[in-house]
């Protein structure tokens, strides 16, 4: 995966963030199956795992670096619905995103090419940067998908 393509997620994941201030206060907050997550907990869960990529790993990453194992997914997730329900709104929240996602898009403009081949560790698992990039950006199209599908369902 280049870095045209990355960015090019980046900018129309935030596109798409935009669109769900459409949503309504209902469908924003509204289990999307039972005893599941709310949209607005799986939007703050990716934004969550974006600021904690730029502040916990990507920062540190170079050959053969070994950082911190990721934190307790069921926590940091936990925290994110937490952070969703309870603490910002949904205009703020879809712009916390948009503007991660542009710091996302400003540190992947400041790679070469070069800079994707590089191997770490994170705990005991290892990526070439452009395979931690190409994870995450599988993990946003898979909420997107379930997102969208809600979305939809909702519209007939």
């Amino acid at each position: 995966m280049k870095n045209e393509q990355i960015i090019d997620h980046y900018e129309s994941f935030k596109t798409w963030l935009e669109e769900l201030k459409l949503l309504s206060e209902y469908e924003w907050f509204k289990p999307m199956e039972e005893d599941k997550w709310s949209i607005a907990a799986n939007v703050s869960h990716i934004i969550k795992w974006d600021q904690y990529s730029l502040q916990e790993i990507l920062p540190h990453v170079a050959e053969g670096t070994e950082l911190s194992p990721f934190p307790d997914f069921q926590k940091f997730n936990g925290e994110a619905e937490e952070y969703a329900h309870r603490v910002v709104n949904k205009e703020d929240l879809i712009e916390e995103g948009i503007k991660t996602r542009e710091r996302m898009i400003t540190y992947v403009k400041s790679l070469s090419e070069d800079d994707f081949e590089q191997s770490f560790k994170v705990g005991d698992q290892s990526f070439t940067l452009e395979e931690f990039f190409e994870d995450f950006i599988g993990h946003d199209k898979h909420h997107q998908e379930q997102i969208e599908e809600v979305v939809s369902a909702e519209k007939v």
